[in-house]
């Protein structure tokens, strides 16, 4: 399967632009060290260190260009971003292509994009109480160690998909942070017990109870 336009521009874009000297300076994409002249920095990674810059990139994009396209081919885009896709006896494919992609646990699909934590966030205009399905815990929120006691105070919101030990937690501050910035609604803490939470399959945030 071909890769779509999107996937090759970024890809073109990912294998042109010069990642030895990233960590050193700002520039604009498409960056070419050999055009710097006196201004170029004299610190610059190793080809290792360089190779590894380019293949976080490749998968910080292929997760996004992954979870939109049912037919992505990671390694097809790889291998255009210039990142060596065989293992190190030269084999084709090599699987730690796509270990790097973060998947469903249980669909096998690639994961939406962004912080997991703040998926279960209410859209910009939240459907009616009561009109769908309450929002669920991920499988991996679902397994976290949980509180011995069933008892444990704790609360969700309307749209969580998380329990939190207290409003002061840093991920629930960044989850109302991000609502405000992005205009969605922010719903208020409605207090529970972590056994009545794992009964409605909510999750356990890995701040809180760490």
């Amino acid at each position: 399967m071909a890769l779509s336009r999107l996937a090759r521009e970024f890809a073109a874009e990912i294998s042109y632009h010069d990642w030895s000297d990233a960590p050193y300076r700002l520039d604009r994409a498409g960056h070419q060290r050999h055009h710097d002249g006196p201004r170029a920095t004299e610190k610059v990674l190793s080809p290792d260190e360089t190779d590894c810059v380019r293949t976080n990139v490749m998968w910080v994009a292929a997760q996004a260009l992954g979870h939109a396209d049912p037919n992505f081919d990671v390694f097809e885009f790889a291998e255009w971003c210039g990142v060596d896709t065989r293992t190190p006896a030269g084999r084709p494919r090599s699987g730690h292509i796509l270990a790097g992609l973060r998947h469903d646990s249980e669909t096998g699909t690639i994961d939406r994009p962004g912080d997991p934590e703040i998926w279960d966030e209410a859209p910009a205009e939240p459907a009616p109480t009561g009109n769908g399905p309450d929002q669920v815990g991920t499988s991996a929120q679902r397994a976290r160690r949980w509180p011995a006691d069933p008892n444990t105070p704790g609360f969700v919101t309307a749209r969580s998909r998380n329990i939190h030990r207290t409003p002061d937690c840093v991920k629930y501050r960044h989850t109302l942070t991000v609502s405000r910035q992005r205009g969605r609604t922010v719903h208020p803490p409605i207090w529970t017990t972590t056994g009545a939470a794992q009964a409605n399959k909510k999750g356990i945030c890995s701040s809180c109870w760490s």
